[in-house]
């Protein structure tokens, strides 16, 4: 009883202050005094697994929306992702940031005090599971803010740009500054790399992070800093603690729900804040991203439901749609620990190797008719992981939006997304700054620290 008065005393503080980026809790009124105590802010905080930022999904091509469902939509933040503020662009994004900066105070404090606790009656293995947790929480909401609310990483300016606020303590006190992307990034892979000597090995739970979680994360933060060595190596760590995939020719095409809650592709379950120009109801399948299915690509029946000639939607929630059409999954699975794998195979100089891998995935999203890939060049591989990839993880959280920022900083690889709402077209360049979105303007105003550039 005790520890959660300890958690909902946290709670209640959280949700009533105004300091420290607009929420920050008074930290007299908390005071953990057992690992029981750290373990139950964790075990008790549910947005540790939900409402990480939709901003990206609402901004990535895997859908578009009707004129008619555009007018409609109320949510203005929404609107304004949709387009990527070029139609009216507004700071109005409190919300997602409070989400995300409340989750990591709440990991702060169980970190600030991980020291100081009694830590009688539990085991070595749960003491550091704790550490390397909190660790991983909160090098995992830095790495999907800084997809919003920073420009894309590029090696060669990283250490100039500037990054988001990385609060390593849960100190009010403490100055707001934004460090360098470079900074932050460092930060988030130093985090990663202390969880993974600290968590537990696979079989514990999908709602807490893992080992292999924790090499995936990892994958994917130096896969966005062109470390391809390393993102690689982290992949296959993770493979080999968890590989088992789901094959699709063993599940009903036409079901409404094709995949159960914590199916055994889920390495971690995590979800989107909701978010309802998403939902099934408003959004649609670009129709030639629809089309670039082959037939005996069972994924086009299991992702997508069409009837007649009207635009296909999306039906292939990994979380099995427990919360609705419009959460959308945003953990982590063994299928994408496949497809960065094998990307970084190619792109370090092994279209061979990044070929069996990638067969391995897709011999269980093809009907027997499967034909495996083969590639001759390093870059005809990279480009066929890629599209592989572009299927594979559509609507997967904001997976797309951060493939279309990093690959967006090779010369060959250029994508401009497009909208058109009443026949006029917008376009959003590579290289635009509105690639970050706008910080909220209580989060300026509170801590003085400066707007991303427009």
């Amino acid at each position: 009883m005790r520890i959660m008065i300890v958690f909902c005393t946290m709670l209640v503080c959280i949700s009533g202050c105004k300091k420290y980026l607009d929420a920050s809790p008074d930290k007299q009124l908390t005071t953990p005094k057992t690992i029981q105590d750290l373990r139950a802010i964790l075990d008790y905080n549910s947005s540790l697994n939900s409402n990480y930022s939709p901003y990206g999904a609402n901004a990535s091509d895997d859908y578009y929306v009707t004129d008619d469902v555009y007018d409609a939509l109320t949510d203005v933040v929404a609107k304004n992702n949709y387009t990527w503020g070029l139609i009216a662009e507004t700071a109005d994004m409190y919300l997602d940031w409070q989400y995300n900066y409340q989750r990591l105070f709440n990991v702060n404090v169980v970190l600030d005090y991980f020291d100081k606790v009694a830590k009688a009656d539990a085991s070595e293995a749960d003491i550091n599971s704790i550490k390397g947790e909190a660790l991983f929480y909160r090098a995992f909401t830095m790495f999907t803010m800084s997809q919003v609310y920073a420009m894309p990483y590029n090696p060669s300016s990283a250490a100039s740009t500037p990054g988001i606020p990385y609060k390593l303590t849960a100190d009010i006190n403490e100055p707001v500054t934004r460090p360098s992307l470079q900074q932050n990034y460092q930060q988030m892979a130093e985090d990663l790399q202390k969880a993974i000597t600290l968590l537990k090995p696979p079989g514990v739970s999908l709602l807490r992070p893992d080992r292999p979680a924790a090499c995936l994360a990892l994958a994917n933060v130096y896969l966005v800093m062109q470390q391809f060595d390393k993102a690689g190596s982290y992949a296959d760590s993770c493979l080999k603690y968890q590989n088992q995939l789901i094959d699709y020719n063993h599940i009903s095409l036409s079901s409404s729900n094709p995949f159960e809650l914590f199916n055994k592709e889920v390495i971690w379950q995590a979800d989107l804040a909701t978010n309802t120009i998403l939902a099934t109801s408003k959004s649609r399948i670009d129709t030639l991203f629809y089309s670039s299915f082959q037939d005996n690509d069972l994924r086009k029946q299991v992702f997508f439901k069409q009837s007649g000639s009207s635009p296909a939607t999306f039906k292939g929630y990994y979380n099995g749609q427990s919360k609705g059409s419009s959460v959308y999954f945003s953990g982590l699975a063994v299928d994408e620990a496949y497809l960065v794998k094998a990307e970084c195979e190619a792109r370090t100089g092994n279209p061979d190797a990044a070929m069996v891998t990638l067969n391995a995935l897709l011999v269980n999203r093809y009907d027997s008719t499967f034909v495996p890939f083969a590639a001759s060049a390093q870059q005809q591989a990279i480009d066929i992981i890629l599209e592989q990839r572009r299927k594979e993880l559509c609507f997967r959280g904001s997976l797309r939006w951060m493939d279309i920022r990093r690959l967006n900083q090779f010369d060959n690889s250029k994508i401009t997304l497009t909208r058109e709402i009443h026949g006029q077209e917008y376009k959003l360049l590579p290289g635009d700054p509105h690639f970050a979105f706008l910080i909220p303007q209580n989060a300026i105003d509170n801590s003085h620290i400066k707007q991303n550039e427009r």
